[in-house]
């Protein structure tokens, strides 16, 4: 029997150190069935070179440029347009892919949008760290959007998702990551799995494009008034989601009602109300969310 075509998407963007060696992981996959699609996203190093020479090596890869720099959520739509599997995985340009990555995740998925697995962070060198996203994060199967209505567990490195899934969402909101818009949309329709085991080696490494795994992002942090018009306009995009869980529509439109910028009793009780689904995801000892709920009085943005 055929097996469906599995297409990774990868956007890069000045990744020469480490570009290679993530080509290789996917091309030596146990999966037989592979093409990759690599979009950049205007590198001015060597990564463009290096690319078009693997290129001329493995006829199932097919390499397209951004007339401009559109950021990664906008590059990675870019790459599921360009796919033609029936199923797509994401792929960062610095990691390492366990060898069954893709084989195990097309096994598991089955009813479900989309699928996850656990990582395992490495240093530059690939030597490992000794920490899982699955010490830091919640990781688990979810059937509900509403926790991913005040944050992510879902690393955009980890997933594989049905392509007929992933072109309904389409195309990617520019406001919101392109993981949170897809984990999102997929837990609140058929849902999103988790399998647990390590199938990415994550690079920890200066020049990671969202800031790394073990130390906050070193950006100077936007203040209050951005961060709530980001947070609301956030809010308001993921309302055009076409989901089906319609609890999750109904918290999602009360969530939005209530995001305003004065005390508000009412919100603070619809987050002591929803406690257990909107703060499931969020790895925190029960008494800190107790307190978030009850910062929720004071607090607009959540």
């Amino acid at each position: 029997m055929d097996l469906p075509l599995v297409s990774v998407a990868m956007a890069t963007y000045n990744g020469e150190r480490f570009i290679e060696e993530q080509i290789n992981s996917i091309l030596n996959q146990t999966y037989p069935n592979i093409e990759l699609v690599i979009v950049d996203d205007g590198s001015k190093d060597n990564t463009i070179n290096i690319i078009k020479k693997l290129q001329q090596q493995h006829p199932n890869i097919r390499f397209f440029q951004n007339e401009k720099n559109l950021g990664v959520t906008l590059t990675f739509n870019q790459g599921v347009t360009e796919s033609n599997g029936a199923f797509i995985a994401f792929s960062d340009q610095d990691d390492l892919w366990v060898k069954h990555k893709i084989e195990t995740l097309v096994n598991q998925i089955g009813d479900h949008n989309a699928i996850y697995g656990n990582s395992l962070l490495v240093d530059e060198n690939g030597n490992s760290l000794n920490k899982l996203f699955s010490s830091m994060m919640h990781l688990k199967s979810y059937y509900s959007g509403m926790p991913f209505l005040l944050s992510n567990t879902v690393a955009g490195h980890a997933m594989l998702a049905k392509a007929e899934f992933l072109k309904k969402i389409q195309p990617f909101p520019s406001n919101l990551y392109f993981d949170l818009w897809i984990a999102f949309n997929a837990a609140a329709s058929n849902g999103i799995k988790y399998v647990d085991e390590v199938l990415v080696h994550y690079r920890q490494h200066s020049s990671n494009a969202v800031g790394t795994a073990l130390s906050a992002n070193k950006k100077k942090r936007p203040s209050a008034q951005i961060q709530f018009e980001q947070k609301k306009s956030e809010l308001e995009t993921m309302a055009t989601a076409p989901i089906t869980h319609t609890t999750t529509k109904q918290v999602l439109q009360e969530m939005i009602s209530l995001f305003k910028r004065k005390w508000s009793v009412k919100r603070s009780a619809f987050f002591f109300k929803n406690f257990n689904a909107l703060l499931e995801a969020k790895q925190k000892p029960y008494y800190r969310k107790v307190l978030y709920c009850m910062k929720m009085f004071f607090k607009p943005n959540f």
